[in-house]
């Protein structure tokens, strides 16, 4: 009777533990990031996520990711929160860590958003914005050498 209570007692435990697992993982949906036009063997691509209009407009990304050039299309696998988010991505081209700029702030090395055909100046999270849902499975970003 003894052994019978102890295990009614541990698959609840375990019941009620892992349904909130379950719900946090329905959340989210792994997605493949595909960048075309990458400089093949040329530096460190960085990708970075935000998912919504204040870590955008901050430049404070919720989600950054980095992955060395090995063919001129690199894809990522990740897995994001369903919602809407905007996808930046910059070539390292000179491997010192950041985005470098000219004088006037325009990247010297390769960049891309999510939604920009890399003409004009990149908009707003709005415009750039892609939809995470449950049908999502890739998100293609473009580089553009401006």
């Amino acid at each position: 009777m003894k052994r019978i209570l102890l295990t009614l007692c541990f698959t609840l435990v375990v019941n009620i533990v892992t349904i909130p697992t379950f719900a946090q993982t329905s959340s989210t949906k792994t997605i493949v990031v595909e960048i075309n036009n990458v400089t093949k063997n040329a530096g460190t691509v960085h990708i970075s996520v935000s998912l919504n209009e204040q870590a955008y407009k901050k430049r404070l990304p919720n989600h950054s990711f980095q992955i060395f050039s090995t063919n001129n299309v690199v894809k990522v696998e990740m897995t994001l929160p369903l919602g809407d988010c905007v996808i930046n991505v910059y070539q390292d081209c000179n491997g010192n860590g950041k985005c470098d700029n000219n004088l006037l702030g325009i990247p010297k090395e390769p960049v891309g958003i999510s939604n920009w055909n890399g003409k004009g100046i990149p908009s707003n999270f709005n415009k750039h914005k892609a939809n995470i849902n449950d049908n999502t499975q890739m998100i293609t970003v473009n580089l553009y050498q401006l």
